[in-house]
């Protein structure tokens, strides 16, 4: 699985979630998270459909998007979404 996060250095979300998102890099070490930057990274904030609400994180499994989550989201509500996607995979093999 693979984790992209958009954020920005003027976003108060943003930077709220960046102590949940160490949290969850922690509790799943095998989980690639990326972060972009919504102003420096424009070319993929247009080519990902992001829109104008952050922070958002796309969620990937096998490459292929699973869901997103927009907005500020509790630590909890990550892992729920880490495990339904993870139990979804499973269902499939």
């Amino acid at each position: 699985m693979k984790i992209v996060r958009i954020s920005a250095i003027w976003c108060g979300g943003c930077l709220v979630m960046n102590k949940v998102w160490n949290e969850i890099k922690k509790l799943y070490p095998d989980i690639e998270i990326i972060t972009y930057d919504y102003d420096m990274d424009n070319d993929l904030v247009e080519e990902l459909n992001v829109g104008d609400i952050l922070p958002v994180a796309i969620f990937y499994k096998d490459d292929k998007e699973a869901t997103r989550l927009i907005g500020e989201k509790s630590k909890q509500e990550i892992i729920s979404t880490i495990n339904n996607i993870e139990e979804v995979q499973d269902e499939v093999n």
